[in-house]
């Protein structure tokens, strides 16, 4: 609810003085008490507006009831029926064996003489461990050869280097992967790997070589990224978002494109809709975009479009929160129950098409009631009215999430990277942090392992 307050030019009278008061005294007293009342209206956080929880305004202080989003569960805590864990388990191919030598030469028992008594196996332990010996550098030499002419004399040199093999000597490519894998995977900051590769490796690299490392493995992913939005601009399905962040005390922004296989984040200055035009010039004609409804997104060249309902709902809380309208809470639950409803499992596709119908006959009819004007609540149906096409799109299509927090997951591990670093220190880290962190997410979202993804990257073969 929306506290009042009254402004201090205003002079409030004491009890006493109330009671002289003639009845037109009072009433003109009434009147301009009313006047000077001011609607104070409730602090925005995480769960009301889309301010990250970092910049909740109480995140210092005694926390408030749990205000999630997410509905209360009968679950208990832990591992639910169905989940696959993960068990230590032994091997049926150990790299290495240890018999334990049979000591004793009597039995427990009776005393009785063992020596010419065969040992059987009993029990096998195993463990695992890493082998430190085998953690080294390695250098390897490629020498080439000449044949001179007995005819002209000429030196004749077959000059077969592989392409990675640069004059004197370079850094190899598991080199290259496994700097570009802790700095964008483990946000390890350049002075860390350094120490790190010293200590564990006994390779000696400076930070400035750190940097240049990622700048090959970034130059080296090019061709990969170009795939990645090739498939992205065929998808059917494609979330996008944006986050700030800093180079070189200059604000940026983090564009993130994403769907359920594959991820592509993207650099650029500004945050208005040239970037996703600049980025896909055909637009998305055979997709559904999912967005937060953000003005970038206004004129979007899409098939259809649906509304991120996590920051609808996170709308609906603060008008509550200032209102306490029922239209408010019955537009939330509608939402919710929208929400429940795309999870069941419905064929053929003109149920979802017939549900769809009654979840927006129903909207129509929340957002035709009256309000008043000016309110949180009028600015919630003003908004509902003008997305109304955007908003149930989700339960024509089992594939369709309802929200957006692919992208946003996808984006914060941009903000992880800057709470480790503060800052990039130049437009061209910024990109390589990107075109890497896109490779490595793709990976996980098809099941392949992001470190022999990065390994391929740098030896310029297809990765996916």
């Amino acid at each position: 609810m929306k506290k009042s307050k009254i402004k201090m030019e205003f002079s409030i009278k004491k009890k006493e003085e109330l009671k002289n008061l003639s009845y037109e005294e009072l009433l003109e007293y009434v009147e301009n008490l009313t006047d000077n009342i001011v609607q104070e209206k409730p602090r925005k956080h995480s769960n009301n507006s889309s301010i990250p929880p970092s910049q909740d305004p109480n995140r210092k202080k005694k926390k408030k009831k749990n205000q999630s989003l997410r509905p209360k569960s009968d679950r208990k805590p832990g591992g639910q029926p169905g989940h696959v864990g993960v068990t230590l388990r032994q091997s049926d191919q150990p790299d290495e064996t240890v018999r334990i030598p049979f000591t004793l030469d009597r039995c427990q028992q009776c005393g009785s003489d063992l020596d010419a008594t065969l040992a059987v196996l009993k029990e096998k332990r195993q463990v695992l461990d890493l082998d430190l010996q085998n953690i080294q550098a390695q250098i390897r030499e490629y020498q080439s050869f000449a044949k001179v002419c007995p005819v002209c004399g000429h030196a004749n040199h077959d000059n077969a280097f592989p392409h990675d093999v640069a004059p004197h000597i370079s850094y190899g490519i598991n080199l290259q992967a496994l700097v570009s894998y802790l700095n964008v995977s483990h946000y390890l900051s350049y002075g860390r790997i350094v120490q790190l590769l010293s200590t564990l490796f006994g390779i000696h690299l400076s930070e400035g070589t750190v940097d240049n490392l990622l700048k090959r493995a970034s130059q080296a992913a090019e061709g990969e990224i170009a795939r990645i939005k090739e498939r992205l601009a065929l998808s059917k399905v494609i979330g996008i978002d944006e986050t700030g962040c800093n180079i070189n005390a200059e604000r940026h922004w983090n564009w993130v494109f994403q769907n359920g296989e594959d991820t592509l984040i993207v650099v650029d200055k500004s945050r208005g809709r040239k970037v996703i035009n600049e980025t896909f010039d055909a637009g998305f004609v055979d997709a559904c975009v999912v967005h937060d409804n953000y003005a970038s997104y206004s004129g979007l060249v899409a098939q259809e479009e649906q509304l991120c309902l996590a920051h609808k709902l996170r709308d609906l809380n603060y008008a509550i929160e200032c209102d306490d309208t029922q239209v408010m809470k019955d537009i939330k639950q509608l939402l919710k129950e929208a929400m429940n409803d795309h999870k069941e499992t419905m064929s053929p596709a003109g149920h979802r098409f017939l549900l769809k119908q009654q979840y927006e006959a129903t909207l129509d009819h929340l957002l035709a009631q009256p309000v008043i004007p000016g309110s949180e609540t009028h600015k919630q149906i003003n908004s509902f009215t003008k997305a109304r096409n955007k908003i149930f799109t989700f339960l024509l299509h089992p594939n369709i999430p309802p929200d957006n927090n692919g992208s946003e997951q996808a984006i914060r591990n941009v903000k992880v990277k800057l709470n480790v670093s503060g800052q990039f220190k130049s437009r061209q880290g910024a990109e390589d942090y990107a075109r890497l962190r896109s490779i490595i997410d793709t990976s996980r979202k098809r099941g392949v392992n992001e470190f022999g993804a990065l390994v391929k990257v740098v030896k310029g073969e297809n990765v996916f």
